[in-house]
């Protein structure tokens, strides 16, 4: 066990979003799923690190070959998925 405490510190201690902010990176994201948070960050006018705890802790998406995708797949999204491995080429 830790014997002492920390002790308050000045900057942001945690990243408040509202509703409508999370649709809107929602919204940019499903238009481009290649766009970058910084990218993001510039059209919404909110940092950087702000769009990236959006995308990862609230969206729950994450980076797949530089493509945003979600975390947890439908059946019928990964049927799809798997359609289209087939029939590609490599």
């Amino acid at each position: 066990m830790c014997k002492h405490q920390d002790l308050p510190r000045l900057g942001q201690a945690h990243v408040v979003t509202s509703s409508a902010t999370i649709w809107a990176v929602d919204e940019v994201i499903r238009q481009n799923r290649r766009i970058t948070t910084c990218e993001i960050g510039v059209e919404l006018s909110i940092s950087k690190g702000t769009v990236n705890h959006i995308i990862t802790e609230k969206l729950g998406n994450f980076n797949v070959c530089s493509q945003w995708v979600p975390k947890h797949l439908s059946e019928n999204q990964k049927t799809a998925r798997m359609g289209v491995c087939l029939t590609q080429k490599f």
